[in-house]
């Protein structure tokens, strides 16, 4: 179920509350975006998904928090892709140094016929190891270790073997390692 109000007497700073309180009380996904209404005022239209047994929970919370009037409500469709979570050991090594060895977790996106179609690392790891080699006094940013790994998982995984050359020394000196590790299943 999608759940969708429009709130216009919070101020932004209740924004991120309202939002990790909401996924604590059963919210799948929120959205919220900023918007102007009549008088110019501004608002901010929130976009819930839930499980039906869950509305009354939400739509408690919101009026509560938000003074909101009601909450609209839309039966949806979700087309979902199966997915599992594969740890793969990984060791980043610069210039001949390994700067950060450890386990990461990564999305693995499945078509219908169980092709890998796609690789998401997760989110607070690659924070973590980025903040890692910064603090080594590397500066390398959160999207180049992104990219660099998800590269490097998605050629793993997919048992193919991708090769390509930078012609630049400093990107030559960049190299990874991988090895599978334990497969958690998870699906979506």
């Amino acid at each position: 179920m999608l759940l969708m109000t429009n709130v216009d007497n919070i101020s932004c700073d209740s924004v991120p509350y309202i939002i990790e309180e909401l996924m604590n009380l059963g919210a799948k996904n929120v959205h919220v975006i900023p918007a102007i209404t009549k008088k110019g005022r501004n608002e901010f239209i929130f976009f819930i998904d839930t499980k039906e047994e869950k509305i009354s929970d939400i739509a408690e919370f919101m009026a509560i928090e938000t003074g909101t009037l009601g909450i609209r409500i839309f039966s949806t469709e979700h087309y979902s892709y199966n997915h599992e979570v594969r740890r793969l050991d990984l060791s980043f090594e610069i210039n001949g140094n390994i700067e950060w060895t450890g386990t990461m977790s990564f999305k693995v996106i499945k078509n219908k016929q169980s092709e890998i179609i796609s690789i998401r690392a997760e989110y607070d790891e690659l924070k973590a190891l980025t903040r890692s080699l910064n603090e080594s006094g590397k500066q390398i940013s959160l999207y180049e270790v992104k990219e660099m790994v998800e590269n490097k998982a998605l050629e793993r995984l997919k048992d193919q073997n991708i090769q390509f050359r930078v012609i630049d020394a400093a990107f030559e000196k960049l190299t990874f390692s991988f090895s599978p590790s334990k497969t958690l299943v998870h699906k979506g």
